[in-house]
């Protein structure tokens, strides 16, 4: 199994959740934040993230809108 840091989570955090990464970048992000209560947190706010964005959105977001949103996140982040 691929070793997995903090920021290799944050990065791809949204593409966990929506099991877009490939199986062995899977099981690496998932043992990182089994292992991490950091990345266990922040792995617990995206999550309320997107349940808020499906409860507010009839529609799916422009591929635009949804690249400048996950950018802005990663600026976010990126100032933690």
């Amino acid at each position: 199994m691929k070793q997995v840091d903090c920021e290799e989570v944050k990065r791809n955090v949204h593409e966990f959740l929506h099991s877009e990464l490939q199986e062995t970048e899977l099981e690496g992000i998932t043992s990182h934040i089994a292992n991490c209560e950091s990345c266990e947190k922040h792995y617990d706010i995206e999550v309320v993230f997107n349940q808020v964005i499906q409860r507010s959105c009839d529609e799916a977001p422009t591929d635009e809108l949804a690249e400048r949103v996950k950018q802005r996140l990663r600026e976010i982040q990126d100032h933690d």
